[in-house]
């Protein structure tokens, strides 16, 4: 049976930082949440990262400090192939992007997260909605800030 393959998440030198100490088990997390928030008994057999995901990071100069960068919200859009298995339907071969987005994450701000689960789309398609989905998050709680 495939293994989990997260590299081309883990390989760039991206900073990935807002995902913790292991962004590939974050990631597959988001993953699996996004599937049982469909289907209740979905257990995620193997995941597999097929491209370079595209990322977005965005901030704001910290104060009194012209170099100093404060990182305020970042996104990436990660294609995936993976194998789910439901009660209902058996094992299923899913192909598609995930995509995570986190905003407010300079303290003392509350740090809020969204994911985007879409089924059969490229990573062009998703890359092309992460600067709005990014902001999306904001307008939710009625706060946008841009």
């Amino acid at each position: 049976m495939p293994q989990d393959d997260f590299s081309k998440l883990t390989d760039p030198d991206h900073w990935l930082g807002w995902l913790g100490d292991d962004p590939a088990t974050a990631v597959r997390k988001g993953i699996e949440e996004s599937l049982r928030a469909q289907v209740a008994d979905a257990v995620v057999e193997w995941v597999k990262i097929l491209e370079t995901p595209r990322f977005l990071t965005g901030g704001r100069r910290r104060s009194g400090d012209e170099q100093a960068m404060l990182v305020t919200r970042a996104a990436l859009a990660a294609p995936f192939a993976l194998s789910v298995r439901t009660t209902q339907h058996g094992r299923s071969i899913l192909l598609g992007v995930f995509s995570w987005a986190a905003v407010n994450l300079s303290p003392p701000e509350v740090r809020k997260d969204r994911h985007w689960f879409d089924l059969g789309v490229g990573l062009d398609w998703a890359g092309e909605r992460l600067q709005s989905r990014i902001y999306e998050i904001d307008g939710e709680y009625g706060n946008a800030q841009r």
